[in-house]
């Protein structure tokens, strides 16, 4: 099994179409209004200002081709779309937020690629981002043939390729891989994912988890939806525990100190917050939501009576508290998941009253109970992702976070040309630990011990995920 690390440098320069950058094909309602190019971008991708994206078309990076005539191209904003037009964008990559470029490659053979990602990495395009992620970061490596041997043995077969060819002074290069993600992780989460490196793989490989996931859903909904009850911690072990292709396990470091070795379900229904606050007509609680309306989920009760008009679609988490340190304010958590909702992990876990120590986007108002998660406004999640200070949360105040502390453990496949079963285990210690400071002039900065002495905040916290890793049951 192949194990090396990457570390590629930035590089700057343009991307042309076809290569990093994006395209959109419009399309509109036929009742809708005609609109403008600018006011589109404006309302479809609100993460940049009007101001940014004028200055984005100044510089070329935004041009239009007419559905009606491919030779037909404006660069202008006031341009009125129609219906098929083909909109790209072609940002350099230095204007991209910044990312980190480190991944441990576990994995790597012509169909498939696995990596550990960092916790500064979008997967793939979204957003900000379009070539600054680990799509980008593999074709990059590519086109810059990188190779995991030594230098001399790589040399070496070329020398004897050449010689067995008859030809030494033909060179063959292997086309570089395109890369397809079969799943994903959240910019901030670390851990395991698979890339398919080509079609055929990634068509197998995305059966094997979207059938999985349709099936088990399926049996969530049979069980959760005509009662509107949850799942016993039984059911939920018997659906767990039934004959799976893909197996994923998570550890998540969260904000206060949970019971330890207990067991929590979580069926609460997850789904687009704005949705159900203009639905409901908060339109004041909506306008705090409203630039990432997209982006943020909410919970909602599974039970029909207290959620008659079915927000949301069915979820179901276990979270199990492998150690816990009251003195810190921390636990950490085994994670498995039944279904796979946008920021499901996080939200059930904000719900259940021990968010995810570092989650910017979802908080709790009633630590340590459940029922509390909600998504913070608007202008305090834009101002914590701009930061680079990191969060401190109130349960945990020795504790500065980067980001938020969720990562991708366990992940088990069948390989989709050979059938083989392949299994990875990731240790999440070290991701974490990469991540967090000890808070400065925080009130009581050493941690006490049963014995009467004293430890720092980050090391009980690695004590802490010593016990979490060796209680995992793996």
């Amino acid at each position: 099994m192949l194990e090396c690390a990457i570390f590629i440098s930035r590089t700057s320069g343009w991307r042309g179409v076809g290569e990093m950058g994006r395209r959109i094909r419009y399309s509109r309602p036929k009742a809708a209004l005609p609109e403008k190019l600018l006011d589109f971008l404006c309302t479809r991708f609100s993460y940049l200002s009007r101001d940014e994206w004028i200055k984005h078309m100044a510089a070329g990076h935004l041009s239009v081709v007419s559905a009606s005539d491919s030779n037909a191209v404006t660069t202008s904003g006031e341009y009125v779309l129609r219906q098929n037009d083909e909109i790209y964008f072609n940002p350099p990559r230095e204007l991209e937020p910044d990312v980190d470029e480190y991944i441990h490659v576990v994995h790597d053979d012509d169909a498939v690629i696995v990596c550990v990602k960092n916790g500064n990495l979008p997967v793939a395009e979204g957003g900000r981002y379009s070539g600054n992620t680990l799509v980008g970061l593999l074709e990059r490596r590519d086109a810059v043939s990188f190779v995991s041997e030594k230098y001399s043995a790589a040399r070496q077969k070329m020398d004897q390729t050449r010689e067995e060819d008859g030809d030494a002074g033909v060179s063959v290069h292997k086309v570089p891989a395109s890369y397809y993600p079969i799943h994903r992780l959240d910019k901030e989460t670390t851990g395991l994912v698979v890339l398919a490196k080509q079609l055929a793989a990634a068509r197998a490989l995305s059966r094997q988890f979207e059938k999985q996931s349709e099936r088990i859903t399926a049996q969530v909904s049979k069980r959760t939806d005509p009662a509107g009850d949850g799942l016993s911690t039984a059911v939920f072990e018997k659906l767990l525990a039934e004959e799976k292709v893909v197996t994923k396990v998570y550890v998540a470091v969260l904000a206060g100190a949970g019971p330890e070795g207990a067991d929590f379900v979580m069926c609460d229904r997850i789904g687009l917050l704005f949705d159900s606050l203009w639905n409901e007509g908060d339109t004041e609680d909506a306008k705090k939501h409203n630039k990432l309306k997209k982006l943020k989920m909410a919970c909602f009760p599974v039970n029909l009576k207290e959620n008659p008009k079915r927000h949301g679609r069915p979820a179901a988490s276990r979270v199990r508290i492998l150690s816990s340190d009251k003195k810190l304010g921390v636990s950490v958590a085994r994670v498995d998941i039944l279904t796979g909702r946008t920021h499901q992990i996080r939200i059930h876990c904000a719900q259940l009253g021990y968010p995810v120590l570092g989650d910017k986007l979802y908080e709790t108002t009633t630590p340590g109970v459940v029922g509390g998660c909600c998504a913070v406004p608007d202008d305090t999640y834009i101002a914590r992702a701009k930061g680079n200070e990191g969060l401190v949360s109130a349960a945990a105040p020795r504790l500065r976070v980067k980001r938020h502390l969720l990562h991708a453990a366990v992940l088990s496949f069948l390989h989709p040309i050979s059938e083989e079963r392949l299994m990875y285990f990731a240790d999440p210690r070290e991701w974490f630990l990469r991540d967090v400071m000890e808070e400065e002039g925080a009130e009581g900065d050493a941690v006490k011990t049963t014995a009467g002495g004293s430890r720092s905040a980050l090391e009980a916290l690695r004590q802490l995920l010593d016990r979490a890793v060796g209680a995992l049951g793996l």
